[in-house]
């Protein structure tokens, strides 16, 4: 789950939805009860009536996040009631749900919940047939502060997709786990050094997406400040292609040499900001640039001999004839 003030989305049913925040970050001691506000607003043309439906969310170790129904063994989702599960959106305008979390006395660490806002008078299932539904939903992370606690993040691998690369970019990818028994955000950068010269710095996990206790999460970051570069695109039939972007006023940054990317990641473990750092080394080596530039300069090079030489043979020329005798 990622932080932002809104998202919109359209399900495959055609209801267009946006929700904000997301996600709802929650504190409570246990044997308390808190409030929290969840707003929603129909981006459609027309009045939806829609309902509210809660999930229980977990993450594996390969990154991926599972909204599942709750079985008979997830007590913690009893916690949660709504002042509303049913309600008509009208177009355009933002409706806040109060939702309230019971904490019990022996609850402890992490809770995750997705509330999933959708259709309520979906149409229904058939068998043997398929149907489409859409559906949004914003994810609630509770920490039940309780002694015990465990914020702990491991960094798992670092490195780049290739050693060497004719031209920018350069793409790296990292995979963080939580070792601990609360969520946790890392967040930092990758430092970019030529030798001691530090020459960019990209930023991993800006809008500090948490990592999910017993899960893991792939962030990927790309080096692409050069010249020339490579771009992305897409032909006529949707196939990615790929191509060199010529910006001659980044002509300065043509990339040269031997890096060395340094990742450095913090999170807070709740007391103090625990570092993770790893690196990696590779070759920018543009060989078409350069082998261009060796035949420009065999080129100019002949080109001036030829001058030199030309201009060489008309001074000796001059000179015999200033210094052949004259004739009488």
């Amino acid at each position: 789950p990622h932080p932002t003030h809104a998202q919109t989305t359209t399900p495959t049913d055609g209801i267009s939805l946006q929700i904000s925040p997301l996600p709802i970050e929650l504190v409570a001691k246990p044997g308390s009860s808190l409030t929290t506000d969840l707003r929603v607003r129909n981006a459609g043309t027309q009045t939806e009536k829609l309902q509210v439906k809660l999930l229980k969310v977990s993450e594996d170790n390969n990154g991926v996040v599972h909204l599942s129904t709750p079985g008979p063994n997830d007590a913690f989702v009893n916690w949660v009631s709504f002042d509303r599960t049913v309600f008509d959106a009208p177009s355009n305008q933002w409706q806040t749900i109060k939702m309230t979390v019971n904490v019990p006395k022996t609850a402890a660490f992490g809770y995750y919940w997705a509330v999933e806002y959708l259709r309520a008078n979906a149409e229904p299932t058939q068998a043997g047939k398929a149907v489409a539904r859409g559906a949004v939903a914003t994810f609630i992370l509770l920490n039940a502060d309780a002694p015990g606690a465990k914020r702990q993040a491991s960094l798992v691998s670092f490195g780049a997709d290739k050693k060497s690369y004719e031209f920018l970019p350069v793409s790296f990818s990292l995979k963080l786990s939580n070792t601990g028994n609360v969520h946790v955000a890392p967040h930092g950068n990758i430092f970019i050094n030529k030798g001691s010269k530090q020459v960019a710095s990209i930023a991993v996990n800006p809008t500090e997406g948490n990592v999910l206790p017993g899960g893991s999460r792939f962030y990927d970051a790309a080096w692409n400040d050069g010249f020339p570069v490579y771009v992305a695109g897409a032909d006529a039939k949707g196939k990615i292609t790929k191509s060199l972007k010529w910006d001659f006023s980044k002509v300065n940054h043509l990339r040269f040499g031997h890096y060395t990317a340094h990742l450095l990641l913090v999170y807070d473990n709740g007391t103090r900001d625990v570092p993770l750092e790893a690196s990696v080394s590779f070759w920018v080596v543009p060989w078409r640039v350069i082998v261009g530039l060796l035949f420009i300069g065999l080129f100019v090079g002949i080109g001036l001999w030829s001058t030199f030489r030309k201009s060489a043979r008309f001074v000796k020329r001059r000179s015999s004839k200033n210094n052949k005798p004259n004739e009488t």
